[in-house]
């Protein structure tokens, strides 16, 4: 099994990498989140910060209960829509999904999801909230490059009061006279709260850092999981795939846009804008899906060629393929991995990770019966239309399971593993009764004052859809959070 995991350093994290699709999830999520211990994170709660962060250009913005139009995250469907993209959603339809607003009451359904772009333009976090106010902000700086090393804990007051950190080599210390905030992500938050002295006890032991706080921080890793070796072949008449040259003419064209009219395909990402949600049988509740679909792009030879590595080095264009890869999306895992600091070098090592991925043979169960649900498609009238077939010849390292049977695609899932980048719950929230729990529901790190970790790394239970909406809610309201427990001291 080979994952690769792909990281946003640079300003708006993984907002200026990630596939854009605004997916907030479902409102079982949050209620969820509260039922487990967690006051405050009810659906009802957290829909007012979905909404604050909201610029909804489509239709959708017309229910004001559900969007919101005022926020500095601009929400809209690209200005180009793949041929392939309007075959999917009718596909779907056509085995029985509603269209729906993905965002909205219903979440089991179909449509070509919105996205966090302006204008056919990538709209990260810092579009959004940091490049407006960079240079307005006197009481704002920001250091690029820098490596944080750790956060700076009073070991006999247990208060965080800054952070050491490392730019060019040069190593410095920034102080707070409030509190520290990390936001490092799922992978990296963990990584830093351990290399300060907060950590399972044993562990940190084993690395000679003192211990601060034994708690279970790099626990309850969750990610959505899938497999990218469910492969569709698509006619002449469909495929987008183009010649370099042709390839090097629409990057000119599109460059050469002005900023309010991109057009044409790199103003969108090919299919993966056509998704679907749906129930298994094996789902936990009747009106909450446990899969969601997305359709990468794919060069079909190339594919075949070498499927282990295709997906770390493919180039090419997402809007530019003659083949897709279906990707079932678990939902809701029930597997559990971990994370550990690197032994041999703790600091600049990447951390292990430990996915635990099929450990539960649950979300093997929901991963099959969603791929007997997509190769379905396969008989609607879209598909037939367009001449679009999976590809039935197995890959390699399955060739000895005949193709469709259950067997063969549980090989699929185990050789051909892939996620798409969906890593949380490592600094889990929670009561403080919960033994897992690494913040409280106000995302205060327990046993360690003035310090507060903001990011999917708290999410107690993963979320059913992408996580970059529910993480910009996370953010919204851990804002008003910071703002109520401060200005109530003044």
């Amino acid at each position: 099994m080979k994952v690769t995991r792909f990281r946003g350093k640079s300003m708006g994290g993984s907002s200026a990498i990630n596939y854009m699709v605004y997916i907030r999830g479902n409102r079982r999520d949050y209620d969820n989140w509260a039922e487990l211990g967690n006051p405050g994170w009810t659906y009802r709660e957290v829909l007012p910060y979905f909404k604050k962060a909201e610029n909804n250009q489509d239709v959708e913005s017309r229910n004001r209960y559900y969007h919101g139009v005022n926020g500095p995250l601009n929400v809209e469907r690209y200005p180009y829509i793949d041929v392939n993209t309007v075959m999917l959603v009718e596909a779907f339809q056509q085995r029985g999904l509603p269209l729906t607003d993905l965002n909205g009451e219903r979440q089991i359904g179909t449509d070509i999801a919105q996205s966090t772009s302006l204008n056919g333009i990538r709209m990260s976090v810092n579009s959004a909230y940091i490049k407006p106010i960079r240079h307005k902000r006197p009481n704002l700086k920001i250091i690029t490059q820098a490596h944080v090393t750790k956060i700076l804990i009073d070991p006999f007051r247990k208060a965080a009061y800054g952070v050491k950190y490392i730019v060019n080599g040069i190593r410095y210390k920034a102080y707070s006279t409030k509190e520290i905030i990390v936001s490092a992500g799922s992978l990296n938050s963990p990584k830093l709260l351990m290399l300060s002295g907060i950590g399972p006890r044993g562990h940190l032991e084993s690395l000679g850092i003192p211990v601060l706080a034994d708690l279970r921080v790099g626990s309850n890793l969750m990610d959505h999981v899938t497999t990218d070796a469910l492969i569709l072949v698509l006619s002449n008449k469909t495929s987008t795939l183009v010649g370099d040259e042709r390839l090097l003419s629409e990057i000119y064209q599109y460059h050469d846009q002005p900023p309010d009219k991109k057009q044409g395909p790199l103003s969108a990402t090919g299919t993966l804008s056509a998704t679907a949600f749906i129930k298994t049988e094996y789902s936990d509740y009747d009106d909450a899906p446990d899969v969601q679909f997305h359709f990468d792009g794919r060069n079909v030879q190339d594919y075949y060629a070498d499927p282990s590595t295709y997906a770390a080095t493919n180039t090419f264009p997402l809007s530019f393929y003659d083949g897709l890869a279906a990707r079932p999306l678990l939902l809701t895992p029930k597997s559990r991995g971990y994370l550990l600091l690197n032994f041999s070098d703790p600091v600049f090592g990447q951390p292990l990770i430990y996915s635990n991925f099929f450990t539960v043979q649950n979300d093997v169960d929901k991963l099959l019966s969603a791929m007997r649900f997509v190769v379905s498609l396969e008989d609607t009238e879209a598909f037939k239309l367009r001449g679009a077939n999976f590809v039935k010849v197995p890959v390699e390292a399955c060739a000895a399971y005949p193709w469709g049977s259950s067997d063969y695609f549980a090989c699929l899932l185990i050789q051909y593993t892939s996620s798409i980048y969906h890593p949380a719950g490592t600094c889990k929230m929670g009561p403080i009764w919960d033994p897992g729990a690494v913040v409280d529901p106000r995302l205060r790190v327990y046993g360690i004052n003035k310090l507060r970790v903001v990011d999917a790394s708290i999410m107690p239970v993963l979320v059913r859809g992408n996580t970059n909406a529910a993480v910009v809610m996370i953010g919204e309201k851990a804002a008003d959070m910071i703002k109520g427990d401060w200005s109530s001291l003044f």
